[in-house]
């Protein structure tokens, strides 16, 4: 994104400026060299944790280096460049990585409006792959010397399924409960404040706090949580079903729910004596 723009290199015309202005260049490079930096340390943890339970978990089901399995008819030998290309392809498909946006959603980072597109895009592809590989995994049998049918990924399957299931919908889910029992806040009260919030706010995962004068406030969860992109479709459909919202419009708010507000975009909404802007 910085090199898009060409961060400090192209910001003016005025040359004495534009010198002034040079030296950031060698900031954003340094910049991108510490994220990338981290960006594939987690990579390689992630990795070398996949290989690791992938031996173990095979190995615990009596398949050991040697052996043959059969992946779509084809015939595989168990070995150590098995269990590298495996751990690889999991990281590459199911870890968000900006070598995989296509190249029309980076052309829209280049538009003066809007929000970021590529990470969203990731989250969505990669939640995707995620539910798709647990699914292989946990129903893939392997057949031993002895007849017997075994499920040699099935337990790690059914982990990085909950996994899922937990940081996308039971972290949110858990926090508002938790924070309506410490407040004492009903499922009335919450939905009597959605009819406050800001559009963009509406269909979030709103964690309910209630002041020392007895008021509510709100914290945004969905702003935090990455994988808000995946479901809030989904709230944003329970939600206007409770609230008996038409078809039609139903329909669209879910297809706008899937589009975030933009940062570009100045919005006033009006709650009671407050004005509350996003910019």
């Amino acid at each position: 994104m910085l090199e898009d723009v060409n961060f400090g290199e192209t910001m003016t015309s005025d040359k004495g400026l534009r010198l002034l202005l040079k030296p950031l260049s060698k900031l954003k490079s340094v910049s991108q060299d510490l994220y990338t930096a981290e960006d594939d340390f987690w990579k390689i943890a992630s990795w070398a944790m996949e290989k690791s339970r992938l031996e173990s978990n095979m190995l615990a089901k009596g398949i050991k280096r040697g052996d043959v399995i059969k992946r779509n008819g084809v015939d595989i030998t168990i070995d150590d460049q098995f269990f590298k290309e495996e751990a690889a392809d999991i990281v590459r498909n199911n870890i968000p990585n900006y070598d995989y946006v296509s190249d029309f959603v980076k052309s829209l980072r280049k538009l003066p409006i809007g929000n970021f597109v590529s990470f969203p895009a990731e989250i969505i592809r990669t939640s995707m792959n995620i539910l798709d590989t647990a699914k292989r995994e946990i129903f893939t049998p392997h057949t031993l010397d002895d007849g017997s049918v075994v499920y040699p990924f099935r337990n790690i399957g059914l982990k990085r399924l909950f996994g899922f299931t937990t940081t996308a919908v039971g972290v949110p889910t858990a926090l508002t409960a938790g924070f309506s029992a410490l407040y004492d806040v009903t499922e009335e009260e919450i939905d009597a404040m959605r009819r406050f919030v800001p559009e963009w706010s509406k269909n979030s995962t709103l964690i309910p706090i209630r002041g020392e004068d007895g008021n509510l406030k709100y914290i945004d969860f969905s702003h935090t949580n990455a994988y808000d992109t995946v479901v809030r479709p989904f709230r944003t459909m329970i939600n206007g079903v409770r609230e008996g919202i038409e078809e039609g419009q139903l329909t669209k708010n879910v297809i706008s729910s899937m589009i975030a507000v933009s940062y570009t975009h100045l919005r006033a909404h009006e709650t009671g004596r407050n004005i509350v802007c996003r910019l």
